[in-house]
């Protein structure tokens, strides 16, 4: 069973996964850089395989993993079409998913850092998910002018 801190911390991880790649497919119809649309289809990918493993992770310990809130996934596609109703460049593109990747980042550490009774296996991959959003914003700053 899982302690109130290894919830909070597997919770976080799971939607940070699963909105990144929510984000990703929202996006990627609008890219025409063709060197952005590989990058964004290889973090895609990446962020599958560690929903994946988180999901492993729930099934071990009889759990289920939170369920996807129709108002974010909502929240987030009007976003985008706001975001780039007047500019879907590729430059506008790539700033918008490095902010993505700062705030999921962010919001991993601060989990994280207030759980800190959370087995180690669940804060191990919340700091590895968090590393690889900031190797994403690394290369997506490539894009920017």
């Amino acid at each position: 069973m899982l302690s109130e801190a290894d919830r909070a911390v597997l919770d976080e991880s799971f939607q940070n996964t699963r909105m990144a790649g929510e984000a990703i497919h929202m996006v990627i119809g609008k890219v025409e850089d063709e060197d952005l649309a590989l990058d964004l289809n290889r973090q895609a990918c990446r962020f599958l395989q560690y929903e994946e493993k988180l999901q492993q992770m729930y099934a071990r310990e009889h759990e289920t993993p939170p369920r996807d809130h129709v108002v974010d996934k909502t929240m987030l596609w009007g976003g985008i079409q706001m975001n780039t109703l007047m500019d879907d460049s590729t430059e506008k593109l790539a700033d918008m998913m490095i902010q993505g990747n700062t705030k999921g980042m962010t919001e991993l550490m601060k989990t994280v850092k207030e759980n800190r009774t959370a087995a180690r296996e669940y804060c191990e991959i919340a700091k590895e998910i968090a590393d690889f959003e900031e190797k994403n914003i690394e290369k997506l700053k490539a894009y920017l002018k």
